[in-house]
């Protein structure tokens, strides 16, 4: 009976015993067991945390504006020197076509009087006119140029054969109106009209008088000699001397040339 017990008790001994053993080695199992899995844990906690910092800077980086290239800015020119300013040109004054200088526009004409008696059928003379702007504005009140009317003043002389054949002599002043006529009546042509009265200051018979007239038509042209314009006229004239009786009077058709001179 005694050995039955203490048999038992061995027994029961060895049974607490390995039942400890399998205790002890069973909580040290679960340690383990839970330390890995602990650790298993923070490394995927770990990793998610990486992954998620990954996706949130992808997406910062997609999100974040992208700065526009600025090209850079090139430095300002250098200042540039101002250009002095050019040299002064002597200008040389143009030629004057006066033959003096005074300005003075002047007229210098030849004329055949034709009265059908003489040798020459009438008689020669010549005159010397000075010509004047218009001062009474005349060619602007009936239409035309303000400058289209000019004025005569001058001097000449006749020498030949009257309508009654007669030797007349005479140097008459004479005071005519020419009105310059539009080129574009006549094609492009400088043409002229003009007239005017005359008056024998001495003559035949050594004494004065009469009065006269001319009427006439006039071509302007350029011979080319440098001093103006030469006119080509055709008129009628009437010259009258008082040195005898009947009175001495040549008159008829005129062929004129006249050249302008400024002097």
């Amino acid at each position: 009976m005694k050995k039955l017990v203490a048999l038992l008790v061995v027994l029961g001994f060895f049974v607490g015993v390995v039942s400890m053993s399998d205790a002890a080695v069973t909580t040290t199992t679960t340690k383990k067991v839970m330390t890995k899995k602990m650790v298993v844990k923070k490394k995927v906690v770990a990793k998610k945390a990486v992954a998620k910092k990954k996706v949130v800077k992808k997406v910062v980086k997609k999100a974040a504006p992208v700065a526009p290239k600025v090209a850079p800015i090139a430095p300002p020119p250098p200042p540039v020197a101002p250009v002095p300013p050019p040299a002064p040109v002597a200008v040389k004054a143009a030629p004057s076509s006066a033959l003096f200088g005074w300005g003075l526009n002047t007229a210098w004409t030849g004329t055949y009087l034709m009265t059908g008696k003489g040798k020459i059928n009438g008689g020669l003379g010549a005159k010397a006119e000075v010509v004047l702007d218009d001062m009474f504005g005349l060619g602007s009140m009936v239409g035309l140029q303000a400058n289209s009317v000019k004025w005569k003043v001058g001097v000449g002389g006749l020498y030949g054969v009257d309508i009654n054949g007669t030797r007349i002599k005479a140097i008459p002043v004479n005071f005519d109106g020419v009105v310059m006529l539009p080129a574009s009546w006549m094609g492009g042509l400088s043409t002229y009209v003009g007239g005017g009265l005359n008056y024998t200051v001495y003559g035949s018979g050594q004494t004065s008088g009469a009065y006269g007239g001319e009427v006439y038509v006039g071509l302007l042209t350029d011979l080319g000699l440098g001093m103006g314009k030469t006119g080509w006229e055709l008129g009628y004239a009437a010259i009258r001397a008082d040195g005898s009786t009947p009175l001495l009077s040549a008159k008829g058709l005129t062929l004129s040339v006249s050249q302008m001179i400024t002097l």
